[in-house]
């Protein structure tokens, strides 16, 4: 057996003790009985002086405890110790009335004629209780999660908001380590930083220059700001956590980070674009000026035959200078297209793209492996699929006795790959950095190009979150694109501009 708290000669001598005890306390046998009582316990319970005496305890606990009570009262008495009854359960008491009341209860073995006894000492928390609900109802109108920690880290209090933010129940959080919050990767540090804000307690923000991350009860992580406040308790040292989930914020600033981007580009393109203004677009405009300034001349001169040819001249002039904007105007539409992902089918595209290219001097070759469904935006993959074809057929060598284009597909994981391979002339390495650059061709016969296909593509490739790469030597160059297929459906978004 346990030591027990005391002995006393008598219950006669214990009646006298508890009636100058400033709180309500009971004298119990390990029957269960009810020896003594005091005048503040009677009162609390609304029975007479003495009415108790010799009634069942179980008169004060609330009937869906009675079954299993006098197995809780046995386990004491088993081992007599010294401590709270229900610790980290709420505790009520039924008056004789039936009404029940908040309690706690303490719990202290004592001998008496040689029988161990129990000295069960009552205290009412109903005004307690309200001031908590007072609080609770105050947490629960915050707009931000707000959870109370104590100095071992266990949570003590929660509002509404936090339940929901966390996805559990009020009980769930309840008396449960902070950490239970906090992503698995950082939970052996989270101790640590607890442990150093006690040592240095004043309201500041949490994890300054850090990115925060709550966990939820189903796994789930999101971004979090976290500010402290020290709450000093009879108790001891608590802590006020205020959190805010800042998921739209952080979405809002990638998105801002995404169109710095693309505006970084988009100036970029300007600049080339200016050069080729300056450069491509204002030597025709030049050459059609001084054309038609001959004309004026000729005209005088009475030169029709001359005139007419220096018109025909001019007219071509402004046909090559039309189309260089148009295809600056593509460029600049490039952004606009569709951005809904759809399920593709890549051998019917294909074969449709391949029948409007002249292609008669070729050997075609294809191999498709890949694995169904592939997703895309039909109009870019298109024009990519488009602009690889074209200039492995437009760059044939013409020394090979047979011009040959090889396409490819075949799945990676969770990506999809396309390969368009040939055995023309070949990209001079010297030009390798600049091949997906505006308005750059590296021919110098006299094959037509705009000079920004495979500036689109690799734009367009980009903006589906995939790569395109390449690798050329003379008699085998090849272009290989990858696709993700993670998200097929989702936004791999690149805003509209």
């Amino acid at each position: 057996m346990a030591k027990t708290t005391g002995a006393v000669g008598s219950t006669d001598e214990f009646s006298i003790d508890i009636e100058i005890c400033p709180i309500a306390i009971m004298l119990v046998s390990s029957a269960g009985k009810i020896l003594r009582s005091n005048r503040r316990l009677d009162d609390l319970f609304g029975y007479a002086t003495n009415e108790l005496r010799g009634q069942s305890v179980e008169v004060l606990v609330p009937l869906d405890v009675r079954p299993y009570h006098s197995d809780l009262r046995n386990a004491f008495f088993e081992v007599p110790t010294s401590r709270r009854m229900g610790t980290g359960r709420d505790l009520h008491g039924v008056r004789k009335d039936g009404t029940m009341i908040p309690v706690e209860i303490g719990l202290d073995p004592i001998q008496i004629d040689e029988e161990v006894m129990a000295i069960v000492s009552v205290l009412d928390i109903r005004e307690r209780k309200k001031n908590e609900a007072m609080i609770l109802r105050a947490l629960n109108a915050a707009a931000s999660a707000m959870i109370q920690v104590d100095e071992h880290g266990a949570i003590e209090l929660v509002n509404n908001k936090a339940c929901q933010l966390f996805g559990y129940r009020h009980d769930e959080m309840i008396g449960r380590p902070i950490e239970i919050l906090v992503p698995k990767r950082f939970r052996r540090k989270h101790s640590v930083y607890r442990a150093s804000y006690n040592n240095d307690r004043y309201a500041r923000n949490m994890g300054e220059g850090r990115d925060l991350f709550g966990i939820r009860k189903d796994g789930s992580e999101f971004p979090i700001e976290i500010g402290l406040t020290p709450v000093e308790e009879m108790e001891g040292k608590s802590t006020m956590a205020t959190i805010i989930d800042i998921t739209d914020r952080k979405s809002k600033e990638s998105d801002i980070a995404q169109k710095a981007k693309q505006l970084e580009r988009l100036n970029e393109e300007l600049s080339q674009f200016a050069y080729s203004a300056s450069h491509d677009l204002k030597a025709p405009l030049a050459s059609i000026a001084g054309l038609l300034y001959v004309c004026e001349s000729d005209l005088e001169l009475g030169d029709y035959e001359e005139v007419q040819s220096n018109v025909v001249k001019a007219q071509a002039l402004a046909q090559r200078l039309a189309a260089r904007i148009e295809v600056v105007l593509s460029l600049a539409k490039s952004d606009m297209v569709s951005i809904d992902w759809e399920e593709i089918d890549v051998e019917q595209r294909f074969e449709t793209i391949w029948a409007s290219l002249e292609n008669q001097q070729v050997r075609l070759e294809t191999d498709f492996s890949h694995e169904k469904p592939v997703y895309s935006i039909p109009v870019r993959f298109d024009v990519t699929l488009e602009n690889l074809l074209s200039n492995a057929i437009k760059y044939q060598d013409p020394q090979q006795k047979e011009g040959v284009v090889r396409v490819k597909t075949w799945t990676d994981g969770d990506r999809f790959c396309l390969s368009v391979g040939d055995n023309g002339a070949g990209i001079p390495a010297e030009y390798h950095n600049r091949v997906f650059k505006l308005f750059q061709r590296f021919s110098h016969d006299d094959k037509t190009g705009s000079g920004i296909g495979l500036a689109l593509a690799k734009k367009y490739i980009t903006q589906l979150g995939g790569e395109i790469r390449f690798e050329s030597t003379k008699g085998n160059t090849v272009f290989t694109v990858v696709l993700p297929q993670t998200y097929p459906g989702a936004a791999i978004s690149q805003e509209r501009t």
